[in-house]
């Protein structure tokens, strides 16, 4: 009779116990709303020298569009974990647990 290596067979245990987990990137162009006569999502926005970004200042609008793109994901069951945004553009990183 072979013997599994107990090193092995404590990782295997521990794995079991483990939550596994997907990733997804999605990206959401932020639609200019000057044509509406409200502020641009993009100057919601403050990124500092060091690149990172925050929700700055931001019109109903723009906090409308943002909201709506994070529910979306969220009731999928997408977690996010990080955004970015850059040149109109709104890049974020979810994570999903897999059954």
């Amino acid at each position: 009779m072979k013997r599994q290596n107990p090193k092995r067979e404590k990782e295997a245990k521990r794995d079991e116990g483990m939550k596994k987990w997907e990733y997804q990137i999605t990206r959401h162009h932020l639609q200019n709303a000057a044509d509406k006569g409200e502020e641009p999502p993009g100057e919601a926005f403050y990124c500092d020298d060091r690149g990172q970004c925050f929700l700055h200042d931001t019109s109903q609008a723009a906090a409308e569009m943002i909201r709506e793109a994070f529910n979306e994901e969220g009731k999928g069951g997408w977690e996010l974990i990080q955004f970015g945004y850059h040149l109109g553009e709104m890049m974020c990183v979810w994570k999903g647990a897999v059954d």
